[in-house]
């Protein structure tokens, strides 16, 4: 898809992590330690919530009076202006990507060796999204004449309600690529890091992709 601008960004990380564990048997104190997958996951839903890639599509919300059909979704760049039409810019902003909450212990794996962690992604999925619902009058183009009714500011609305229907119609994964998992394994490895793990690998996976 064209006329797009991709920012990418990592969700905030909220500091704070502590964990210990204490139990005692038969008049004695013992203490276990927790698994080190157990520490992974509990520091990484306690530092971060989410990891997204921002995604900002621009399309032009065609309106027609004189067609059955008067509504024509089109990217920016395939517009001819010789088009005796009523043209309103949408931009839609999409905030795709992981929410780590989601993830459990069955996600988090040391190999046999302790060499390196594992982590294995759910679907990404869309977090946020919307549009700026007012527009600037000047943005919009109309062009009308005597054989064509004039767009009222409801039918704008509409025109631009439909607009955004159909971009969250789209496949945003083929869309940001493996930014989105570049953007998970810079967390993760702050992550491990932080919990003392510093000469260890992290291996990001799609949950999907790992159980072939």
């Amino acid at each position: 898809m064209k006329g797009l601008h991709i920012i990418i960004y990592i969700g905030t990380l909220m500091m704070g992590f502590a964990l210990a564990g204490c139990n005692g048997c038969g008049g004695k104190e013992e203490h276990e330690l927790p698994k080190v997958e157990s520490v992974i996951l509990s520091s990484i839903k306690q530092k971060a919530d989410l990891v997204t890639t921002e995604v900002r599509v621009r399309k032009l919300a065609i309106y027609d009076s004189s067609k059955h059909e008067k509504f024509e979704l089109k990217d920016p760049r395939t517009w001819k202006y010789g088009e005796r039409k009523c043209i309103v810019p949408v931009d839609v902003t999409i905030k795709y990507g992981y929410d780590l909450r989601d993830l459990t212990i069955d996600d988090v794996k040391l190999t046999d060796d302790s060499t390196a962690v594992v982590i294995l992604l759910p679907e990404p999925k869309v977090i946020d999204s919307g549009y700026e619902a007012k527009v600037d009058e000047k943005a919009i183009v109309r062009m009308s004449s005597g054989l064509r009714d004039k767009i009222s500011h409801e039918e704008v609305d509409q025109l631009m309600e439909r607009a955004y229907q159909e971009v969250m119609k789209e496949d945003f994964s083929e869309l940001v690529g493996k930014d989105i998992e570049n953007n998970a394994k810079v967390v993760f490895v702050s992550i491990v890091k932080s919990v003392g793990m510093k000469n260890v690998d992290v291996i990001v996976h799609r949950k999907e992709e790992w159980k072939r």
